[in-house]
Order: C-alpha cells, then sequence, then structure tokens
C-alpha cells in the first residue's frame, strides 16, 4: 500500500485526505470538481488525496471507469504538488458479494464501505437485530480480508447507515461489538495489508466506538487513514476536523 508505516499521531495523518468524492458521486455537491477540489486541497495544504467515488453494483463499473479515465486524463494535464490518488468507495453489499469480487479493474485506491444498508439492494441481516448486523458486517469483512480485495474499510463497524432502515440511534450497533471482537476482525485486516479509515462523519456519529478501534488498533499496530467523506470543498481541509477527533481518540 501508498502507506506503508504505522501513523498514529492525528496531524501527521491529516496531511492525508483518502475519503473525497467527486462530483459523479450522485451525493456529492456539484462544486466538486476535479479542478475545485485540487485547488482546495492545494490550498489546504494536503499532500495526497484520494477521490473515491460511490460503486455499488458492478452494473454500475462500465460508467465509473469512463470517469475514472476523465479524472486521469486531468490529473496528467496538471501540474500540482498534492499527490492525487484515482480510486473508489466500493461496495460490499452481502455475506459473500462485493463489488470488485472476480472483476480486474485499474484503481490506484480501493476503499470499501461494509455499512451502507440504507442502499437499494444491500443486503440486510436475516435477524433485524444488533447482534445479526454484527454478525453480518463480520461475514463481509471477512470475505473482503481472505480475497485481499481491499486497500481501506471505509468508515468501518459504524452503525450510522442502519437509523433509516431500523430507527436505532448510532451508538446502537456500536455499543454491540465487544473489544474482543473489534480485535479479531481488525487483526485480519492487518494481516491481508488492509488498513482502516478513521473517517470524520462516523468518529463524531459515534465516538465512543472510534475510540475504541483507535486505541485496539494502535496496540495491533495496524495502518490508519483518515478521511473526511468530502461531499462538500469545504470538508476537503482535514484540519477542520483534527482537534476534535484528538479529543475524542487520545
Amino acid at each position: 500500500m501508498f502507506l506503508t508505516k504505522d501513523i498514529y499521531n492525528i496531524d501527521e495523518l491529516a496531511r492525508f485526505n483518502l475519503h473525497i468524492h467527486t462530483c459523479f458521486s450522485k451525493c456529492a455537491n456539484e462544486e466538486m470538481t476535479f479542478e475545485n477540489i485540487v485547488k482546495t486541497a492545494e490550498k489546504a495544504g494536503l499532500e495526497m488525496i484520494a477521490l473515491c467515488d460511490h460503486v455499488y453494483e458492478p452494473k454500475e463499473l462500465d460508467k465509473f471507469n469512463l470517469n475514472c479515465e476523465m479524472l486521469k486524463q486531468k490529473r496528467d494535464e496538471i501540474d500540482s504538488k498534492v499527490k492525487i490518488l484515482i480510486g473508489g468507495e466500493f461496495s460490499s453489499y452481502g455475506a459473500e458479494k462485493y463489488t470488485l469480487k472476480n472483476i480486474e479493474i485499474k484503481t490506484d485506491y480501493r476503499l470499501y464501505a461494509q455499512n451502507h444498508f440504507h442502499v437499494t439492494g444491500w443486503e440486510q441481516a436475516e435477524s433485524k437485530t444488533p447482534e445479526g448486523y454484527k454478525k453480518l458486517t463480520k461475514r463481509m469483512l471477512e470475505t473482503l480480508f481472505k480475497d485481499r480485495a481491499a486497500d481501506t474499510v471505509a468508515h468501518p463497524l459504524c452503525g450510522m447507515y442502519l437509523k433509516s432502515v431500523t430507527g436505532w440511534e448510532t451508538e446502537t450497533l456500536g455499543k454491540c461489538w465487544k473489544d474482543e471482537e473489534i480485535a479479531e476482525i481488525m487483526q485480519k485486516a492487518f494481516e491481508s495489508e488492509c488498513a482502516w479509515e478513521i473517517n470524520t462523519v462516523t468518529s463524531f456519529s459515534d465516538p465512543q466506538l472510534a475510540r475504541r478501534m483507535y486505541h485496539i488498533g494502535k496496540e495491533l499496530g495496524i495502518v490508519f487513514t483518515l478521511g473526511t467523506d468530502a461531499h462538500l470543498l469545504k470538508n476537503i481541509d482535514t484540519k477542520n476536523f483534527t482537534e476534535e477527533l484528538k479529543r475524542i481518540l487520545y
């Protein structure tokens, strides 16, 4: 992976924002053009960014590939001090199902979401309980790690996206994970050389879970990445979030 050492200082991690959506993601603002993103990243002093547009289903890959080619061409045409990764936020949408299973695709960065349960077609737990969704999430991640499919897990373990499906509070799923279970799944990520994202959106929505994952991961020696999940230009600058992250994680 492009991050080869374990970094646990938030200010150091904040030099990279590895979860930014362009306007090719339907949920992102139209201001999120390649040019605007790069200018904003340069102004923020970021050293590296990753553009990660959503791919929910394999049938979306043709359009995604075309968009990636356009972004790569724009990257080749500019002179910027910011290292720009053209990647995607791919989907682990079922226990044994993920976007690039048995599919070759050329991207710089494979970020995988496993908990977009609010998205149509996403597999739901047989038992509509926190334990049921924890079990399903565990199976999703174990498949990704076994196949070495992901560079980083996006907003891992967080139940924020379950709220519209179940009505639960965000912390409901997080509280269901025991420390030893978090350690077990993070160890499997470590062994598959998959990083663990510190996502500002979900860290703020479930700070207790974020803190637990940070300290357990630090103990295991896991590689963390930092991503703001930016859908707006104002959310690209990681420095806007570092003090709150330190308060939560340290």
